[in-house]
């Protein structure tokens, strides 16, 4: 009996890791030399940061696809990127935390992202915290004062190259 009771508890943990993992593999899709998380995209009409200003300039956010290379990954769940492009580093959230980026090995490659670019005013809390998933020391995080007025992003699709 003991022995049909722990069966019963192994199936329902089961079910229960194979319902929380259907969602994270679905999200992640290997092509060639390129690396899809959440929507796979189209790669063609992607954006440098200039272009992204300039589709900014009619109403302040705009739906587009945006280049760069990865500078940064939140180092704690990936569920934030910094992507440089020209003169500016964008600061890229993932839609509704529907899916997430590597941690690590990301920094150096070309990445391709679809979704919404907008101006945001990131508090100091905020700031400290993205600090702190980044790893930043102690010092560097208490001399976080000031809000930032940075230019975002929040992606439905990225594709980062191998």
């Amino acid at each position: 009996m003991k022995k049909h009771q722990a069966t019963g508890w192994g199936f329902a943990l089961a079910l229960a890791v194979i319902a929380g993992c259907g969602t994270t593999a679905s999200e992640v899709h290997v092509d060639a030399n390129q690396t899809f998380y959440g929507s796979v995209i189209e790669l063609d009409g992607a954006v440098d940061a200039a272009g992204l200003r300039a589709a900014l300039t009619e109403n302040g956010r705009a739906q587009v696809r945006f280049e760069g290379e990865v500078t940064a990954t939140c180092a704690k769940k990936g569920c934030w990127m910094d992507v440089a492009s020209g003169e500016d580093t964008v600061f890229v959230r993932f839609l509704d935390y529907g899916f997430f980026v590597p941690t690590e090995g990301a920094e150096g490659k070309r990445t391709i992202m679809e979704g919404e670019a907008f101006f945001d005013t990131l508090t100091v809390d905020m700031l400290k915290h993205y600090a702190e998933d980044a790893g930043k020391s102690e010092e560097e995080i208490a001399g976080i004062t000031e809000p930032e007025l940075r230019l975002a992003f929040t992606a439905t699709g990225v594709m980062i190259e191998d």
